[in-house]
């Protein structure tokens, strides 16, 4: 669990990272934004580093519990996805920084030391979608001719395109709005 300052913090280094890159992000410039000194933020963070897993590690907790309302009981796979999809969009465009920070995760692609935090945001994610795909097959509201893990993928890559579309627009149109669309789109390439 983070303090509220430690939350401050990552905020920041979020904002950072989103509008100006990672080669921007230094313990100064996160202390700048913040109006503290640098020691000030050392005191919550070791390193930059360290800054960094937590970001990730407070990602992590924001985003893949957003993965369990597809776990839903009585419900079909079209809702369920909708339902999701609408969640996970919401969630994303009240936090834009989300959308490259752990689905492009462009932010983190010249650090081999995140990288393998990121590929474990992204496996439990992955995992999540599987369980739900593999529920759904054994009440047989899903195609079981594919394997739950690549249904499971080829969302997660739907996913993954709408989001980043939508970032690279610079978040002009709401992004909730491709909910719909997409469960349509994914209940009529997954249904038996």
């Amino acid at each position: 669990m983070f303090t509220e300052r430690q939350l401050e913090i990552i905020q920041v280094t979020m904002d950072i990272i989103v509008r100006q890159g990672t080669q921007k992000l230094t313990i100064r410039n996160v202390a700048e934004a913040i109006g503290v000194s640098e020691p000030a933020v050392y005191r919550h963070f070791a390193s930059k580093h360290a800054l960094l897993v937590s970001l990730l590690e407070h990602l992590q907790q924001s985003i893949v519990p957003v993965f369990n309302t597809l776990h839903s009981e009585n419900t079909s796979f079209n809702h369920a996805v909708e339902t999701f999809l609408h969640t996970l969009f919401s969630n994303i465009e009240a936090n834009p920084a989300y959308a490259s920070l752990v689905f492009t995760e462009e932010a983190f692609h010249s650090d081999n030391n995140l990288r393998p935090l990121l590929k474990d945001i992204l496996s439990g994610i992955l995992i999540k979608l599987e369980t739900a795909i593999g529920r759904f097959q054994s009440n047989a509201s899903c195609r079981t001719d594919l394997s739950a893990h690549e249904l499971a993928k080829m969302m997660l890559g739907a996913i993954r395109l709408t989001i980043t579309q939508w970032h690279l627009e610079g978040g002009e149109s709401a992004l909730t709005m491709h909910a719909h669309p997409l469960a349509s789109t994914l209940s009529s390439l997954y249904k038996p």
